[in-house]
């Protein structure tokens, strides 16, 4: 189409990183957590005790955007799938610096795939940090080297625990990768707000009964629409 190219369009950072490597990343180390070192005698009370240590950074740094349940299902993986936090966008960046205060915290730099969680976990977070143009840190080049560590890193733990299931990096590690190395700002450019709104568009648009049709639905939303905001005031 004339008009149309391939430099319109780019990566975005919500589907690769918060919905993507970082749900990644937090689901294994959530997992591994889990599986290994949160106190408690059974798998369900180390889950507990991991949920009470999200709730408490969630008070503790007034966290608007928060999971809305918190179980093993959450982030657990299956034979064919590794594990991956499961929530919205919003919900998993914000638990970012929470994956990092966690490995600091339980994770010990005598055990060498310890280390390389802890080692992966500050490298997302500083590309995180690296977002923000406040920061000091803000650079393309910091951008794409703490992006590079972290790949190889999470590579190396894959490699570690038997190139099975668990850590098995996914597509939108290349994606991550790409948006990285690019030399954009991603924070310019990312579509939380549209996400946001089609998922209430989705919300309006569902309804009881049968009427597949598309006519339906668009009257439907419309109609909720017009129930849930109030009639403009026009003032002159």
């Amino acid at each position: 189409m004339f008009g149309i190219y391939n430099t319109l369009f780019k990566v975005d950072w919500l589907h690769c990183a918060d919905q993507g490597v970082a749900a990644d990343f937090l689901g294994n180390l959530f997992e591994y957590l889990v599986r290994n070192l949160l106190p408690g005698s059974n798998q369900d009370l180390r889950c507990d005790r991991l949920r009470e240590l999200i709730m408490k950074f969630y008070d503790e740094n007034n966290v608007e955007d928060k999971l809305k349940e918190f179980a093993m299902k959450s982030f657990q993986g299956t034979t064919t799938l590794p594990p991956k936090l499961k929530g919205n966008a919003a919900s998993v960046r914000a638990l970012v610096p929470f994956g990092l205060s966690l490995a600091k915290e339980y994770l010990s730099d005598d055990e060498p795939i310890e280390q390389a969680i802890k080692c992966a976990a500050k490298h997302l977070f500083n590309c995180y940090e690296c977002l923000r143009e406040s920061s000091s840190a803000f650079s393309h080049t910091a951008l794409y080297e703490h992006s590079k560590c972290f790949a190889l890193q999470y590579w190396a733990l894959y490699q570690t625990f038997g190139s099975k299931v668990s850590w098995r990096p996914r597509p939108k590690m290349h994606m991550f990768l790409e948006l990285c190395a690019s030399e954009t700002e991603p924070q310019k450019f990312w579509n939380y707000r549209d996400e946001d709104f089609g998922g209430t568009i989705a919300r309006q648009c569902r309804m009881q009964g049968k009427w597949n049709n598309l006519r339906f639905w668009a009257k439907h939303a419309h109609d909720m629409f017009r129930m849930k905001q109030g009639v403009p005031i026009i003032r002159s």
